[in-house]
């Protein structure tokens, strides 16, 4: 022990005697490296490239979805501040920088320095080669082409998701440097932002291999030419494609929609006939597969699957932590149940022969549902959907998984996901409420109960415990799915209505749905909002269908009453419909965030968008 304790006084004086050598200053920081050595190794780049990755796509606890009519945010985050349309330069939340509850993917301020980290590997990386020699620089030069493919779609992604949310923004082709006059940055057009995008993308695909050739996670052929489709079909649509964009920064001057559309149905056929992706086979027409199914595709645990193109895979251990399951599960078991769908979306999902719900119900005058159908006699308003309500929301006595604390598994031994107040009536006429375990009057973490009395169980894991563990389910950015539905809905507008409705059908058909009936856009956009949903496609959708006014009304839930009277043993159950969330007018200007006005100041000739 002594002689431990020398050993450190002494190498203490030795590293005081070394502070004050001359040469100091001179010596490679231990806990970095330069610029130079990064660039000279291929495994150092690499290590720079998986950060870039990181950045692009890290897990956030909120989501788009609470910014639209799927669902409400229940602890609010800046959401209000956008549904209300108090949306301001000064105060752009949620869209702001970073931290837990932001949407900083889709941010200025959260992905400009995503873009500059990315710009600084594009402009190094050729240069990786030049420091081997003979066979091992041939191969590290096939390497880096193929790195710098993995850039260039990063780059486009990210300006994908800014130019869907504020239409044109500069565009940086090569990283800006330290103190850098940014009084000559200007907006690019929205037009000249797509076209930048499509570029990338194209560049990318060259410089790519298959997602079957590549690393699991890394961006890929596939990735490429889908993320082209997405932003070309985004372009071609109302929003920015109908003639009436009021500013070049937010749309078309002199749009030619069929050379649009044209665009986008090719950008989704190329995918398509790559004959590399596949719809994953649910298991229609057995519906209680097909809801399994569905389910079980968002709880993967890694990218196999050939209908997802690109994702991101999460580990128990190190990296970002996905506690999907934490934020989003059940406040009975701890959870934070943040995303509760509103039943304004819920009641969208059809019944199981493809038939509309307000078919069968109806909603009286003092919000009760009743059951009006001739074919479907249960008055439960849960009985007989679709097979993908079942594999993505959790109601009232859905199964679940068990109780984390004893003395509530012995009142639900089940599992169930428990929201219903349970009324006995008894023969004194006194009234004694025991309310569900997952209600904001049950007996654990009453805050985070739902308000809408819905869950989405799209995205959790059963398997997963959120109050302990970290989910270990991907998340899926682009799967072939998106793709079909692109190809469809370009086919649409260039009026091919036939061809149209086969890849439509094709969707619904391995849910377990027969073909539509009635207007197509209306069949298309169903679709695409039940298929889709919790994905982070709906916000901009209904941007780009230019119907916010239609979907942004209030928000719904359901008030579920089991009463039993002792006098009688008869029990009733009742569903009811509430109202759980105020939302405000809806004005134009709400169809794209404001500049931030810490970043006009920075270049006060950035042009605001229209309205702010």
């Amino acid at each position: 022990m002594k002689r431990y304790k020398l050993n450190i006084k002494i190498f203490a004086i030795c590293l005081l005697m070394l502070s004050a050598c001359s040469d100091v200053l001179d010596k490679v920081p231990l806990d970095k490296y330069s610029d130079g050595t990064v660039w000279a190794d291929i495994n150092l780049s690499n290590y720079y490239l998986n950060d870039c990755y990181r950045s692009t796509l890290n897990f956030r606890a909120m989501t788009l979805s609470g910014v639209t009519d799927e669902c409400m945010f229940i602890h609010i985050k800046g959401t209000d501040n956008y549904l209300l349309g108090n949306i301001t330069p000064d105060n752009t939340a949620p869209w702001t920088s970073g931290g837990t509850y932001s949407f900083a993917n889709y941010s200025w301020l959260g992905q400009f320095p995503v873009i500059q980290k990315i710009n600084i590997f594009i402009k190094n990386i050729d240069n990786v080669a030049e420091n081997y020699v003979g066979t091992e620089k041939t191969k590290v030069k096939e390497q880096t082409d193929l790195m710098k493919g993995e850039a260039l779609f990063l780059r486009a992604f990210c300006y994908s998701q800014l130019s869907r949310t504020y239409g044109g923004v500069p565009i940086f082709r090569i990283p800006n440097e330290l103190g850098q006059d940014f009084l000559a940055a200007t907006r690019a057009t929205f037009e000249e932002t797509v076209n930048f995008i499509a570029e990338d993308c194209d560049e990318a695909a060259k410089l790519l291999k298959l997602k079957s050739q590549m690393e699991m996670g890394r961006a890929n052929k596939e990735a490429a030419l889908s993320l082209k489709s997405r932003i070309l079909l985004f372009a071609a649509s109302d929003l920015t494609a109908d003639g009436t964009a009021t500013s070049e920064l937010v749309g078309y001057k002199n749009p030619n929609r069929t050379t649009l559309w044209t665009a986008a149905k090719n950008a989704a056929k190329e995918v398509i006939d790559l004959n590399t992706c596949k719809l994953e086979n649910f298991g229609a027409p057995d519906k209680n597969a097909v809801a399994t199914n569905y389910y079980n595709l968002f709880r993967s645990y890694d990218l196999s699957s050939k209908e997802i193109i690109w994702g991101k895979m999460y580990s128990m251990s190190d990296g970002d932590a996905n506690r999907w399951n934490l934020r989003n599960a059940n406040n009975g078991n701890e959870c934070y149940g943040s995303h509760s769908p509103t039943a304004n979306f819920v009641d969208d999902y059809e019944m199981e022969d493809g038939s509309k719900f307000f078919d069968h119900f109806e909603i009286n005058g003092d919000g009760y549902y009743l059951n009006k159908s001739t074919k479907f006699h249960s008055k439960s308003i849960y009985k007989s959907r679709e097979p993908r309500f079942y594999g993505s929301i959790l109601y009232d006595s859905a199964a679940w998984q068990p109780r984390i604390y004893p003395a509530l598994a012995a009142i639900d031994p089940a599992g169930i996901y428990d929201r219903r107040t349970r009324r006995t009536v008894q023969t004194n006429g006194t009234v004694i409420n025991r309310f569900g375990l997952d209600t904001r009057s049950g007996p654990v973490d009453k805050g985070d109960g739902s308000y809408t009395g819905y869950l989405f169980k799209k995205l959790l894991d059963h398997t997963c415990v959120g109050y302990y563990d970290r989910n270990k389910n991907v998340w899926i950015e682009l799967r072939y799915a998106e793709v079909i539905m692109n190809y469809a809905e370009a086919c649409l507008g260039l009026g091919e209505t036939a061809e149209a409705t086969t890849y439509i059908n094709m969707i619904r058909n391995r849910a377990g749905l027969p073909n539509f009936t009635g207007n197509i856009t209306q069949a298309l956009r169903h679709e695409r909002k039940i298929e889709f949903a919790l994905e982070e496609f709906r916000f901009f959708d209904i941007r780009r269908w230019k119907i916010l006014d239609q979907v942004l009304t209030n928000a719904k839930g359901v008030e579920i009453i089991e009463t039993t009277e002792q006098s009688t043993g008869t029990v009733t159950t009742t569903w009811k419909q509430i109202n759980v969330q105020n939302r405000g007018t809806v004005t134009n200007k709400m169809y794209w965030i404001p500049v931030p006005t810490v970043e006009i100041n920075k270049a006060p000739q950035l042009e605001q968008n229209p309205g702010y």
